[in-house]
């Protein structure tokens, strides 16, 4: 086995470590506003909740038509020992009603931002509507997409830190807002890192293999 492909599984095995994760998902799922409290909830555990830094991000109001990811900087919040950043994006265009997210690595910021600044932008132009949403997707169509598409070919598009961990957990509400979780691989191959590029019976993928967008999806996730 290659060592990317030893690398990318000791990810997932760490990221899929607790026999009862599903439980300790579904634990997290308490109400909450709190502007500390509600972006945690998308951290996997507990443990990596309490070390997390949480932060809020900031659009610029003096923002012109052409929002670039300049325009968007973020406050910290609360300030932890961990690597994990965790933030609430509940009303940003291309978001669902209700939006928390974490990322295990600060180096994430700008790909962050590219994104808010990517969603609010495709959403002017020609979104890809879900229930009346714009979508932020690769996958998609319309603005977002291809704005995405158009930073890839002309290497402007941030990058996921390659092995970090991405989680959060969308919905209409809180209570059917629904897991996703995955493994930042950008420009990697299926062959690269040992996995299928195709979802298959329940096992991890590599989507959009060999692009900015790359990532390892995660079963049952």
């Amino acid at each position: 086995m290659k060592p990317i492909s030893l690398f990318v599984l000791c990810v997932m095995a760490v990221a899929m470590s607790a026999p009862a994760q599903a439980q300790v998902y579904e634990a997290r799922r308490t109400d909450t506003t709190d502007p500390i409290q509600k972006p945690l909830l998308a951290a996997p555990n507990s443990a990596m909740a309490r070390d997390a830094t949480v932060i809020k991000w900031i659009r610029n109001p003096d923002a012109g038509e052409e929002v670039t990811a300049a325009d968007f900087t973020f406050e910290v919040l609360r300030s932890g020992p961990g690597r994990m950043i965790c933030y609430d994006l509940t009303g940003w265009p291309g978001e669902r009603p209700w939006s928390v997210e974490c990322t295990s690595s600060e180096a994430n910021l700008p790909r962050i931002a590219q994104n808010r600044a990517f969603a609010e932008m495709g959403a002017k132009a020609a979104p890809t509507l879900e229930g009346g949403r714009p979508v932020l997707s690769s996958s998609g169509t319309g603005g977002i997409r291809e704005l995405v598409l158009a930073a890839g070919e002309d290497g402007t598009r941030e990058l996921s830190e390659v092995g970090s961990m991405w989680y959060n957990l969308r919905g209409n509400s809180q209570d059917t807002a629904i897991w996703h979780t995955f493994i930042g691989m950008p420009n990697f191959t299926g062959e690269q890192v040992g996995l299928p590029e195709v979802r298959d019976a329940g096992g991890a993928w590599l989507m959009f293999a060999g692009t900015p967008e790359a990532h390892v999806m995660l079963p049952g996730r």
